[in-house]
């Protein structure tokens, strides 16, 4: 179902060189009943629209004069219709590849069209209906995912909190939600606040332990560093996420 919207909204969404042209083109853009004749429909870059109207009749062969007439343009293209004989089809769409013209392999059918068109439709209702059904789910099961959430990095703290510190486990956590401009003022008076648990968790020692390791050989640093070089605290410090709906 999820590759299927994806290529209708490409078909309803994207430029005049791949969208759905079911909305874009009539009837009257097109030549009906012809057995020489018939009408392409070509996507033209918009910088290379002066070069399609100088070069188009020429192209080929058989190409009827004058026939060029434009459908539709967007952003990026142009959208133009002209009537050439079948006999020299594939030259033509050869042609327009090599001068960077896009034929759009369309048909016009008045059945199709519309068939395309409800397609569309019932694609754009149930990718609607799947939305609004995935955020009725998510806001349900958010408060319940974010619950267990903190229980973990709860817990985490408490591992970390034994590891670092040691026996008896007499320690005390603290949720601090501190606004954006004083984050790194709280962080410098919790380091001052808890300095003194420096002795029991030792990291300039640790650092140093490191450093004399390293310098044994670049396969020690290739698989630490990334340890060595996260922000070190005196106090055990976790982050969680504020995700608002």
């Amino acid at each position: 179902m999820k590759n299927k919207l994806q290529s209708y909204n490409l078909a309803k969404g994207g430029n005049l060189s791949v969208r759905s042209l079911a909305d874009v083109v009539k009837k009257e853009h097109f030549l009906q009943d012809s057995e020489y004749m018939e009408t392409l429909i070509v996507a033209v870059p918009n910088t290379f629209v002066k070069d399609w109207n100088t070069k188009y009749e020429r192209l080929t062969a058989f190409i009827v004069p004058r026939s060029s007439t434009q459908i539709a343009a967007d952003d990026e293209y142009t959208l133009f219709a002209v009537i050439v004989f079948k006999r020299v089809h594939d030259e033509f769409i050869q042609k327009c590849r090599e001068n960077k013209f896009n034929v759009r392999d369309f048909v016009y059918s008045g059945d199709l069209i519309e068939k395309q068109k409800e397609e569309l439709y019932t694609a754009d209702t149930t990718e609607k209906e799947l939305w609004t059904e995935l955020l009725q789910l998510s806001r349900t099961n958010f408060s319940e995912a974010f619950q267990i959430l903190v229980h973990l990095k709860v817990l985490h703290l408490f591992v970390e909190s034994v590891l670092r510190y040691g026996l008896p486990a007499n320690y005390v956590g603290y949720i601090i939600k501190p606004e954006p401009k004083t984050t790194k003022r709280t962080l410098a008076t919790l380091q001052s606040q808890f300095g003194y648990l420096a002795r029991r968790s030792n990291p300039t020692s640790a650092k140093e332990k490191g450093k004399s390791s390293t310098s044994g050989g670049e396969e020690f640093v290739g698989e630490y560093q990334t340890l060595l070089e996260q922000e070190f605290y005196d106090f055990v410090l976790f982050e969680v996420p504020w995700i608002t709906l």
